[in-house]
């Protein structure tokens, strides 16, 4: 059966391990495995099936029983004398393969922990004799891999990466824990604690940024701390607007220092009491003084803040109940002078002012009918002053004397009013008895006498009339009527009634 020998197996030599190039050799290494997996299964069934095919050609050749020829004795002899490359089993020429590919594996996780180590902290501020033992140990891995030793090499690799782990994870853990620290000295404004913390975490990593922001704050904190002993001065002196102003100082610097926020929710709230204590004292100062608009707005501006304020809400109260009250008494008052004055519409406008309030207060509502029945009665006096003649009427001339006797028992009669009433009563005393009124005709003309009536023809006639204003109408055939309009009074001469003008 003929064999065919396997090619002896060239071993790769892998980048230097402390090399960042080594990185991408590994990962591409890594990245690869699936295919190079494939690419070695395919050749190991390959080559069992040649291997195969050649044996069970040898076992189908036909046994020929001839005698060799010399030649042919030669040929095999030479044949018998060549060397024999030796041949490597497929399985374990797939096991090298997987040992090549999990060392390749190490020294990929060696790399990635070196370039992360060396990316992000500063190893050689630190532990720069574990890191070049770690590189070492992966030389050594180096040598056991160029040799095809890949056993060895996976344990030399494996070593130096997990001695890679230990320091990223004591760096890592070492750092995290004075930036933590730090920080809280800086909530806590211990600016001394909080350099020298940061001092030991920029020996892991100098310019991380976290660790550069951090730095920045404490060097703020001096400064912070005077400008929190200002704000505590203004406010242990009450002086709150300004304490505010200093904390919105500090919350510019930093925002995050410790308590920061409580202290100025607490000056906000101590300045709300002072603006209220202080609007209470000027709200009850106005109401005492009758400055109900100004004690109304001071009230009203404490409510806008604490709409519970009770002694805000009681102000308030206060300012209504007695505002309403000088309201009410002023109107009063103006209304008497109104009245007093003769003034009529005025002193019905202020009582209407009171009633405005309280539709149900008696004085008003008395008030204002007192000044209507003046106005009303100083109207009425007005137009008989003004009409005397319509005294002629027995209805009115009654009425008149009624109103003149109402008007005297009024409570407010001013000079215009007395003057009225006077003026009247004098009217009405000329009105009251009947007056001898004589009529002249010419016995042709029809005489007709108004509030009276038909009086007929006739040469004269003598009448007893109420003094007024009275109306004759005078007719006659042929002739156009007559009208005469006439006052009658005491003394009143004769009156002629004749038709004079003849129709055509």
């Amino acid at each position: 059966m003929s064999i065919t020998p396997r090619s002896p197996i060239t071993p790769s030599v892998p980048p230097l391990s402390q090399s960042r190039a080594v990185k991408h050799a590994g990962f591409e290494t890594s990245l690869q495995q699936p295919a190079v997996k494939i690419v070695a299964a395919s050749v190991v069934v390959l080559i069992f099936l040649i291997t195969c095919i050649l044996w069970l050609g040898d076992l189908f050749q036909p046994d020929v029983q001839s005698k060799p020829t010399p030649n042919q004795t030669t040929a095999a002899l030479n044949k018998n004398t060549q060397p024999i490359t030796p041949v490597e089993a497929p399985f374990n020429t797939l096991s090298l393969s997987q040992a090549k590919e999990a060392a390749q594996s190490e020294l990929g996780r060696f790399v990635k922990l070196q370039i992360q180590l060396e990316d992000q902290y500063n190893v050689k501020a630190w532990s720069e004799q574990s890191i070049q033992a770690a590189k070492d140990q992966a030389l050594v891995g180096d040598n056991h891999f160029i040799q095809d030793e890949f056993t060895s090499a996976i344990d030399a690799y494996k070593a130096a990466a997990n001695q890679l782990a230990k320091l990223l994870s004591h760096a890592q853990e070492k750092y995290a824990k004075h930036l933590e620290t730090a920080a809280e000295h800086v909530l806590s404004l211990d600016d001394q604690a909080a350099v020298i913390e940061l001092t030991a975490a920029k020996v892991f990593k100098p310019l991380n940024p976290e660790l550069l922001a951090l730095s920045k704050r404490a060097t703020q904190l001096p400064k912070i701390k005077d400008l929190l002993l200002q704000a505590r001065n203004f406010e242990l002196t009450e002086k709150y607007a300004q304490a505010l102003v200093v904390y919105a100082k500090v919350k510019q610097l930093d925002a995050q220092i410790l308590g920061l926020a409580k202290n100025i929710a607490a000056a906000k709230k101590a300045k709300e009491r002072q603006t209220v204590k202080k609007l209470l004292g000027e709200g009850f100062k106005y109401l005492e003084q009758e400055n109900f608009a100004q004690a109304r707005k001071a009230f009203s501006t404490i409510l806008q803040t604490d709409a519970t304020n009770t002694i805000a809400l009681a102000g308030l109260e206060q300012v209504s109940q007695r505002h309403d009250v000088a309201i009410i008494l002023d109107n009063e008052r103006s209304a008497k002078e109104h009245l007093a004055n003769e003034q009529w519409p005025e002193a019905i406008a202020a009582y209407t002012a009171i009633l405005t309030l309280d539709d149900n207060i008696q004085l008003a509502k008395n008030g204002k009918l007192l000044a209507q029945s003046h106005a009303r009665t100083e109207k009425v006096l007005t137009r008989i002053s003004a009409q005397p003649s319509k005294l002629s009427s027995a209805n009115l001339f009654a009425q008149a004397s009624n109103i003149v006797k109402d008007a005297n028992a009024l409570k407010y009669k001013g000079p215009r009013l007395n003057t009225l009433i006077d003026s009247v009563s004098k009217t009405l005393a000329l009105y009251r008895d009947p007056v001898l009124v004589t009529l002249l005709s010419d016995n042709s003309t029809d005489v007709v006498l108004s509030n009276i009536g038909k009086l007929g023809t006739f040469q004269s006639k003598v009448l007893s009339l109420r003094p007024g204003e009275y109306t004759i109408r005078g007719s006659a055939n042929g002739c156009r009527d007559i009208y005469l309009t006439v006052t009658v009074l005491p003394g009143i001469a004769p009156i002629e009634v004749l038709c004079r003008e003849t129709v055509r």
